[in-house]
């Protein structure tokens, strides 16, 4: 877990076939891209020739239906309909091409939502240790530190209250897990910004990955 309002690592791209595609958010993640076969910019390259004159708004790599596929979020200039273009990782060929309108978006969007504060309440309703109680445990672990960011979540088999805490004089970040149902501590780690960056761009990808998941299943 880390909470870093955006959750996208921009990367500057040139013109490729006449449409322009400067600073689209793309989320690539390690494990990954150690499997890809064809680069973000030879699938972006692909993907743009099925959008003329679009522009990527967002991008992932990620595993879809057992594929390994680049995945890019296309506008169109005078439209507000966005063009998803999946193209396989491995073979470059193009996957799915899908169109969707501002409603359609906005009911993903409205959807993604409602699961997620549903999950958020049955969570809840598992704790034993209130949020104030672990807050109190994991400041003691970090002298001085201010919380910036906090969820109760379920990590490794364990409900666990996860903090992020500040310390003065640092941008370094430490992650603290509190057992929700024992009170004892879990994890102590400490990030700096460059791997806060690398695990929030992760985070995304895998949250976009079971946001899919649950409309292929719908």
């Amino acid at each position: 877990m880390k909470f870093i309002n955006t959750i996208s690592i921009l990367l500057a791209v040139g013109l490729v076939l006449g449409a322009s595609h400067a600073l689209a958010g793309v989320n690539v993640p390690q494990k990954l891209a150690a499997k890809a076969k064809v680069t973000q910019a030879e699938a972006e390259k692909t993907a743009l020739a099925r959008v003329p004159n679009g522009t990527i708004k967002e991008g992932e790599l990620e595993k879809e239906h057992g594929k390994l596929v680049w995945s890019f979020d296309i506008a169109t200039p005078g439209s507000q309909d966005i063009t998803e273009v999946q193209v396989n990782a491995k073979t470059g060929k193009i996957v799915t091409v899908e169109t969707e309108t501002p409603a359609q978006q906005a009911r993903e969007q409205q959807e993604e939502t409602k699961g997620k504060a549903a999950r958020k309440e049955d969570l809840a309703a598992k704790a034993k240790v209130t949020q104030a109680e672990a807050k109190k445990t994991a400041l003691a672990k970090v002298p001085n530190g201010t919380i910036k960011e906090g969820e109760l979540e379920k990590e490794h088999g364990q409900l666990v209250w996860s903090f992020d805490i500040a310390t003065p004089g640092s941008q370094d970040i430490t992650e603290v897990q509190v057992n929700a149902k024992t009170g004892k501590i879990v994890t102590v780690e400490t990030e700096t910004p460059a791997q806060q960056a690398r695990e929030a761009a992760e985070d995304a990808a895998r949250a976009e990955k079971g946001k899919k998941d649950k409309e292929d299943k719908d």
